[in-house]
C-alpha cells in the first residue's frame, strides 16, 4: 500500500485474504484523473516495469479501461528508442459484452487468472520482465568489457557494481544539485565522472568518507591504475554507449535504476562468480518464501529478544541475507505501531545477519546488497543528511572463508536463531576444513558421506551449531529424497533433528537452470528441538505453472499437501514418490507390488545373462570388442512400442568400447526392454544383435524361448500397470530426465509367479491416474491434459466413484449427486443421502464466498488452493476449483476416504 501511494496509484487488487494473512497483490489502479497525461503515464510505466512488485496496471480514461504489464517485455518503448503509453490491451466500456479472463474480478482475486496457459504467455515473461532483461543486459556488457580486455579484470568488474550502486543513489537523489561537479567541472551525472581517472578516485574517496563500511574502498594498485591508465576515459564510453543496442535506449536510460529491488545485485553475482560449478542463483520469489517459513513473526521476536543471529553458511551474494533483513525490518515496524526505523535502528538491525562464503568478491556484493537494503529502508533525504550510513560488514557480520574452517576457529557467532541458504552442490570437498568435515562425519556417525555431497554436508554442520529451538531453511538437490545412497543420511537427520517440512520442487522446471543442465531442488525445513511423540511431516508436493515460470509466486492445493506420520517418514523410502503421484492410496499400492518376486529374480533363477548393452569408450577404459565391432546393431530408437524397426538394423561402426560383455550378452533368443517410460519390449529370436546401454537384454538358452515369449506378452498386457509401478518407483524418472529410466528399474520390475497382479477396482484407478495424468502433470504442469476444463463426463465418473465408495460403507438410504453449479473457475457438487432436490437459486451471489473459501494466500508469495466439504444434515457439498486435477477419479478415492474419516469422527 505504502508503493502504491508513493507511484501515485488510486487502489490495489490482492488476491482473495482470509483469516489476517496477507496476498500478493495482483495489480495497481489509476482512475480517471491521476496521471492523465500519456507521456507521464509511460514513464510511470517505466518504472512500475523496473520495479516488478505488480505484474498489471490499470488505468481507467474516458470510455475505456487499458492493461499494461510489468512482468513481461518493456511495452513501453518504441523501436526508435522512445517511450510511449502502449496498453496491452483495452476494454471499451460502452460496447463490452464477453470478457476476456484479465478483466474479470473473479478470476483475479481467486488466482485462476494464472492457471490459464495462454493467458500466462500473454501477461507473464521470465525472460522478458525487467530483472532477467537487465540480468541479460549486464551479462553482455561484462562479456563485451571483457572481450575488450580495458583495465584489469576485476578492476573493471568491480566499477561496473560500483556504476550499478551509484546509479541507483543518483537516482533517488541522494545527491545534491552540483554534487558532482565538486570533483569535474560541469558534471552533472556520474558517467561524466567515470571516465576521468584522478576525479573517480577522489568521488570514490569522498563516497566512502561519508558512506563508510568500505564500500566504495578500492586496493591502492586499483587507484594507481585509475591515476595512470589511459582506457577510462573509453571504459566509460563503453559503459554508457548505445553500442549493440541501435534504435534501444541503452540500460542505464532504459531502466529505473531507483526503483529496481536491491536483491537485483544479488543475481548480477552470478556474473562474477569465479566457481560456477557449486554457485546456484535462487531466484528471489523462492527466497522469499523460504525466508517467511523459517522467520515468522514469533520466530523473530525470539531471536531479536535472544540476541541470536539467522545465519547464511554459504551466502553468496547475500540474497538471503538481504531479504532476511527486510523481514527484520518490517518486524521492527510491525512492533513499532508501523514507523519508520531511523539510520540508527537499521543499522543495529543488520548485527542480526550474518554470512560466510568462499567467493571474496561474492562476500563484497553481499555487503553492496545489505547496504542497498539499508538505503531501501530510509527516504532519500535521511540518505542525504546521514554520515557514516554503513557499518563496516567485512570480517565483522560478513566473513570471507571456508564456513567449515569459520566453525573450526569459533568465529561464527555463539547464538545462531536460525539457519537459512542455498548451499553449493558439489561432490567436491574443496578446502581441507571440509575435508575435515567430511572425516568427522564418518568417524561419529560410522558411515560416508552420499556422494561427498557437499550440501549434505552444510546440513549436517549448520544444523549442529544452531541453538536449541532454532530453525533451518535450506535448499537440498533432489538426491536427498530421490537417491537410494542418502538413504542413511536422510534416516539420521530426521532422527537427530524435527522436520517440519520437506518442500518439494522435483516437478518445477527450469527453477535452477544453468546452462542445459536444470537442477531439481528440494527444501528442508527443520528445528532444533525434542520431537513430539504424534509429530507429522509435511511433504509439499509444488507443480509448475505459469506464476511460477515468470518468478511471480508459487502454488499449492490441497492435494499438494501430504501430512505423514513421522515414523512412516523415516522408514518408508517409497513415500516421497507416492505423494509426488498422488498420495494415500498410491503408497499402500506401491508397496505391495514391491513384495512380489521381479524379473531379474526370476532370470537368475533360470541362470539368463541380464544386463545393458556395451558402452562405447570415449577417452578411457577403452578396448576393442570383435563380438561387437561389425556385427548388426540395433539402435534404441529401434525399439518402439510397436516392436522391432528392422529397417533401423546396421553394421556397428564403433571400434573402442569400455564395456562390451560377452557375446552371451547379444546372442538369441532374447528379450529386449527400452530403457523409457513407455517400456518399449520385444522378443529378438532371429541373427546376432548387438545394443547400447540404453536397453536392457533377458538373454536365454533356446529351451527358454517359450517364457520369453510369456514375459513378452505379459509386459504388453499389463504394460499401465508396469508404468505406473515405475513412476513409483524409478529414482530417476521425473527428477533427472523426464522420459528416462535406468537398467536398475527394469531389473525391480515385480513379476509375480501366477503372472496377476491381482489389482482391485480402486487400485486399477490409481493406476489409471498415475499413466494417463500424474505422470505429465509432473512433467509439463500447467500443459497438461490434468490442467485443462473439466468436462461433464468428468465430473460424472468423479461422482460415480465417490458415491460407491460411500455406499460401500453406508448403504441404505443411498448416497449420491443431486445436482451441481458452476461459477467462473469454481464447480459445487451436491451430494445427499436418499433423495433431494436442490435449490440453486441466489447462488450466483455467493461468488466472493466460494473464492473465498477456495484460495487462502498463507504467504506473501504463496497461492493455496483448498477443496470445501460442507455438511448439512444428510447434505454434503463439494466445492472445488474447475480443473480436471481436482475431479479425477483417484481424486475421488481420496476425497471418498477423507469423507468417510469425518462421518466417524461426527459419530455416524
Amino acid at each position: 500500500m505504502e508503493k502504491a501511494a508513493e507511484y501515485g496509484a488510486d487502489a490495489v487488487f490482492f488476491e482473495i485474504e482470509q483469516h489476517g494473512r496477507r496476498a500478493s497483490a495482483q495489480a495497481f489502479i489509476y482512475g480517471v484523473n491521476t496521471l492523465a497525461d500519456d507521456r507521464e503515464f509511460a514513464e510511470r510505466h517505466r518504472m512500475l516495469w523496473s520495479w516488478g512488485g505488480v505484474p498489471l496496471v490499470y488505468r481507467r480514461t474516458p470510455g475505456l479501461l487499458q492493461l499494461f504489464r510489468c512482468a513481461h517485455r518493456p511495452d513501453f518503448l518504441t523501436d526508435d528508442g522512445r517511450i510511449q503509453c502502449n496498453p496491452i490491451k483495452y476494454l471499451d466500456l460502452a460496447t463490452a459484452i464477453e470478457l476476456d479472463p484479465w478483466w474479470d474480478e473473479d478470476s483475479i482475486r481467486s488466482g485462476t487468472l494464472w492457471t490459464d496457459p495462454a493467458t500466462c504467455d500473454l501477461l507473464l515473461s521470465n525472460s522478458k520482465a525487467a530483472h532477467k532483461s537487465l540480468f541479460d543486459a549486464f551479462k553482455r556488457l561484462s562479456s563485451y568489457l571483457d572481450e575488450k580486455n580495458i583495465l584489469p579484470k576485476r578492476l573493471r568488474r568491480r566499477l561496473l557494481i560500483l556504476s550499478l550502486l551509484i546509479a541507483y543513489l543518483e537516482q533517488r537523489g541522494v545527491f545534491g544539485e552540483g554534487f558532482f561537479a565538486a570533483f569535474q567541472p560541469d558534471a552533472q551525472r556520474f558517467f561524466e565522472v567515470l571516465g576521468n581517472g584522478p576525479a573517480l578516485v577522489k568521488l570514490l574517496a569522498a563516497l566512502e568518507d561519508r558512506f563508510n563500511g568500505n564500500v566504495f574502498t578500492l586496493e591502492p594498485s586499483e587507484v594507481d591504475k585509475l591515476l595512470s591508465t589511459q582506457q577510462l576515459e573509453r571504459f566509460a564510453r563503453m559503459i554508457e554507449a548505445r553500442e549493440n543496442q541501435t534504435g534501444q535506449l541503452s540500460l542505464w536510460d532504459l531502466y529505473s535504476f531507483r526503483d529496481l529491488p536491491v536483491e537485483l545485485i544479488s543475481q548480477i553475482y552470478q556474473l562474477f562468480v569465479e566457481n560456477e560449478d557449486s554457485s546456484v542463483y535462487t531466484p528471489p520469489f523462492l527466497v522469499r518464501f523460504l525466508v517467511e517459513e523459517a522467520l515468522n513473526w514469533d520466530a523473530l521476536d525470539h531471536i531479536t529478544s535472544h540476541n541470536q543471529v539467522v545465519l547464511d553458511p554459504s551466502c553468496g551474494s547475500g540474497v538471503f541475507l538481504v531479504e532476511a533483513y527486510k523481514r527484520l525490518v518490517l518486524h521492527w515496524r510491525l512492533r513499532h505501531q508501523w514507523r519508520r526505523p531511523d539510520k540508527h535502528v537499521l543499522q543495529s538491525l543488520l548485527a542480526f545477519v550474518h554470512g560466510v562464503d568462499l567467493e571474496e568478491d561474492a562476500v563484497e556484493l553481499a555487503g553492496f546488497s545489505l547496504c542497498l537494503a539499508m538505503c531501501d529502508a530510509l527516504q532519500p533525504a535521511q540518505i542525504r543528511r546521514s554520515i557514516k550510513l554503513f557499518p563496516n560488514l567485512r570480517q565483522q557480520t560478513l566473513h570471507h572463508g571456508c564456513f567449515f574452517a569459520a566453525k573450526e576457529a569459533g568465529q561464527l557467532p555463539a547464538r545462531i536463531g536460525a539457519v537459512l541458504g542455498n548451499p553449493p552442490f558439489a561432490s567436491t570437498l574443496q578446502t581441507p576444513a571440509t575435508q575435515r568435515a567430511y572425516a568427522r562425519y564418518q568417524t561419529e556417525h560410522h558411515k560416508k558421506l552420499p556422494d561427498k555431497q557437499a550440501g549434505y554436508l552444510f546440513l549436517h554442520e549448520a544444523s549442529e551449531i544452531m541453538e536449541d529451538g532454532a530453525t533451518i531453511s535450506m535448499l537440498q538437490q533432489y538426491n536427498f529424497l530421490y537417491n537410494q545412497n542418502a538413504l542413511a543420511f536422510r534416516q539420521q537427520y530426521l532422527e537427530r533433528y524435527w522436520v517440519r517440512e520437506i518442500l518439494d520442487f522435483v516437478s518445477v522446471r527450469g527453477l535452477f537452470q544453468k546452462g542445459d543442465a536444470d537442477t531439481k531442488v528440494i527444501v528442508v525445513v527443520a528445528q532444533k528441538r525434542v520431537r513430539p511423540d504424534t509429530a507429522t511431516l509435511l511433504h509439499a508436493t509444488f507443480r509448475r505453472t505459469g506464476r511460477i515460470d515468470a518468478e511471480q509466486g508459487l502454488d499449492l492445493d490441497y492435494y499438494d499437501l501430504h501430512v505423514v506420520p513421522y515414523r512412516v517418514a523415516q522408514t518408508n523410502d517409497r513415500l516421497w514418490r507416492a505423494n509426488l503421484l498422488g498420495g494415500g492410496r498410491t503408497l499402500s499400492l506401491v508397496n505391495r507390488l514391491a513384495q512380489m518376486r521381479t524379473l531379474r529374480q526370476y532370470a537368475e533363477q533360470r541362470d539368463w545373462d541380464v544386463g545393458e548393452g556395451f558402452i562405447v569408450g570415449k577417452k578411457v577404459q577403452r578396448k576393442r570388442a570383435p563380438h561387437l565391432t561389425g556385427h548388426p546393431y540395433l539402435p534404441s530408437k529401434a525399439l518402439t512400442t510397436s516392436g522391432i524397426d528392422e529397417s533401423q538394423i546396421q553394421p556397428l561402426k564403433d571400434e573402442f568400447f569400455r564395456s562390451a560383455y560377452t557375446e552371451r550378452r547379444f546372442t538369441p533368443p532374447m528379450l529386449l526392454v527400452r530403457e523409457q517410460m513407455h517400456l518399449a519390449h520385444a522378443v529378438w529370436q532371429g541373427h546376432y544383435l548387438t545394443y547400447s546401454q540404453r536397453m536392457v537384454g533377458f538373454c536365454a538358452p533356446q529351451k527358454d524361448l517359450p517364457k520369453l515369449n510369456a514375459i513378452d506378452r505379459w509386459m504388453s498386457a499389463e504394460k499401465r500397470t508396469l508404468r505406473a509401478y515405475l513412476a513409483l518407483t524409478s529414482p530417476g524418472l521425473f527428477a533427472q530426465k523426464a522420459t528416462a529410466l535406468q537398467a536398475d528399474d527394469i531389473y525391480s520390475i515385480p513379476y509375480p509367479a501366477d503372472g496377476s497382479f491381482d489389482l482391485s477396482d480402486n487400485e486399477r484407478i490409481v493406476v489409471d491416474d498415475i499413466v494417463d495424468y500424474q505422470s505429465d502433470l509432473i512433467r509439463l504442469g500447467e500443459s497438461s491434459i490434468a490442467m485443462r476444463q473439466v468436462a461433464d463426463e468428468d465430473l460424472q465418473v468423479y461422482a460415480e466413484v465417490l458415491a460407491n465408495q460411500v455406499n460401500a460403507l453406508y448403504g441404505s438410504p443411498s448416497f449420491g449427486l443431486r445436482g451441481q453449479f458452476s461459477w467462473s473457475g469454481a464447480v459445487c457438487q451436491a451430494y445427499a443421502f436418499g433423495d433431494a432436490q436442490i435449490d440453486w437459486s441466489g447462488a450466483e451471489e455467493l461468488r466472493d464466498r466460494i473464492s473465498a473459501l477456495l484460495h487462502a494466500p498463507s504467504h506473501q508469495h504463496l497461492a493455496l488452493t483448498r477443496i470445501c466439504r460442507l455438511y448439512d444434515h444428510r447434505f454434503l457439498f463439494i466445492l472445488k476449483p474447475d480443473r480436471l486435477r481436482y475431479w479425477m477419479r483417484s481424486v475421488g478415492l481420496r476425497d471418498a476416504d477423507d469423507i468417510l474419516a469425518d462421518l466417524r469422527a461426527q459419530g455416524y
